[in-house]
């Protein structure tokens, strides 16, 4: 699949894992996007960017980076740091497969009360998040 910034000075080809999105509530993805960002995860080694002079990478914590098109400032994907796991936004690809399903919301925790979906997902909280991609619930 392809897919690209707003500005379209980042472009990429990625694989998939599936076609089962995620929300995230946590603090950063709401600050960075004004709300939740939905993504799709990529097959490890599966992102690969077509022209990425504009790409920038965020060390967003202490097991996680964001690449985001320093031009126009969409953000593009979430990834831990040893690249062993990669999530995309969901709304970069150029098409959305036809069977694109919201699977899960996670930071459940961190949402605010304001808003809810209506359908029907796994929730993770922060530390359950924490836990899985370093091994402890610090």
């Amino acid at each position: 699949m392809k897919g690209q910034c707003v500005c379209g000075k980042t472009t990429f080809n990625v694989e998939l894992k599936n076609h089962d999105v995620h929300a995230c509530h946590c603090s950063i993805c709401r600050r960075q996007t004004s709300g939740v960002i939905m993504t799709l995860d990529v097959e490890q080694g599966g992102l690969n960017f077509i022209n990425n002079d504009h790409l920038s990478i965020y060390d967003s914590s202490e097991w996680g980076e964001r690449g985001f098109c320093n031009a126009c400032g969409t953000n593009l994907f979430w990834r831990t740091k040893d690249q062993s796991y990669c999530n995309i936004n969901a709304f970069a690809l150029d098409e959305q497969p036809q069977d694109i399903h919201f699977d899960m919301e996670i930071y459940i925790d961190n949402k605010p009360a304001f808003y809810n979906f209506e359908n029907q997902t796994k929730k993770l909280t922060e530390a359950e998040v924490v836990a899985l991609f370093t091994g402890n619930g610090e």
